[in-house]
């Protein structure tokens, strides 16, 4: 999918912006390697990656949060995003709309080739238990103490891994992935009740950005949850998404604070929570 900047220069804008840090998401393939060359090359700011579990890297598959976890680079395992189950069987509504995300239009594009899309993935199988390769995953997430983010799984599936994960697998860190996305939107009282698991809901400017939700949604999810249990984040970096994500997630807090949010909460949101996360 095209980018509107390249890692090294967008580690050189976040920098110039006056971020700590940043952490790269991509749907195809690992960030944790690229995020370790960024950091080699661009001195004054951290770079954080991780793995995708969709086809392209085996899907469910433990091999590669084995690796990804050995490296000592990857921080975050997102399950499946484009190709879970719950995305999968929207997919097709996306074709023609003009506010589809990128993700979409490449998935589209797999989709009219035949066999490259793969099969649908998702956490139960066919007897509506938890695969396997699941509980493994859960695993080396705490062995390597690595955040687990929910990626675009239904919310009835997500509440199902957030649960495992803790009362099973002994998780410390996960995080709901963009709960106001329309496949992935967590209600309220869904919410409220995933805040007893001590989850971290992932707010994201693009939702906002690109009218799926609006800046009092954000708000009011932000209020019922709690400030020390949400991050902000921007979902930026789609070449056709502008501003560049440090522009965006300024944005972002202005808009925030016009609504109300203070700028000690904005602290919180935007530095402690996230180095929680990343560093304890």
């Amino acid at each position: 999918m095209p980018r509107l900047l390249d890692d090294v220069d967008l580690a050189r804008l976040y920098r110039d912006y006056g971020f700590g840090g940043f952490v790269i998401k991509n749907h195809y393939s690992p960030t944790y390697d690229r995020a370790y060359l960024v950091r080699r090359v661009v001195d004054g700011i951290e770079v954080f990656g991780g793995v995708v579990l969709n086809n392209s890297v085996g899907g469910l598959n433990p091999r590669i949060v084995y690796v990804a976890g050995k490296s000592g680079g990857a921080k975050i395992i997102w399950f499946p995003t484009v190709d879970s189950t719950n995305e999968r069987s929207s997919l097709l509504n996306w074709r023609g709309k003009p506010n589809s995300p990128a993700w979409a239009k490449a998935q589209l594009e797999l989709h009219d080739r035949g066999g490259l899309l793969g099969n649908a993935l998702g956490i139960f199988d066919e007897d509506g238990r938890i695969k396997p390769e699941v509980d493994e995953i859960l695993d080396l997430i705490r062995e390597f103490n690595m955040i687990l983010a929910t990626g675009h799984l239904s919310p009835s599936e997500g509440m199902q891994l957030v649960k495992r994960a803790v009362e099973r697998g002994g998780v410390r860190k996960i995080v709901i992935t963009h709960p106001e996305f329309p496949t992935t939107r967590y209600s309220i009282e869904q919410q409220r009740e995933l805040v007893n698991y001590g989850v971290y809901f992932e707010r994201c400017y693009e939702s906002v950005l690109t009218g799926r939700a609006s800046i009092n949604d954000v708000v009011r999810a932000i209020r019922e949850t709690g400030i020390e249990r949400n991050i902000l984040s921007t979902d930026l970096g789609q070449a056709h998404n502008e501003p560049p994500p440090p522009q965006g997630y300024v944005e972002f807090v202005e808009k925030l604070i016009e609504n109300g949010v203070t700028r000690e909460e904005i602290e919180i949101m935007t530095r402690e929570n996230q180095r929680k996360l990343l560093y304890e």
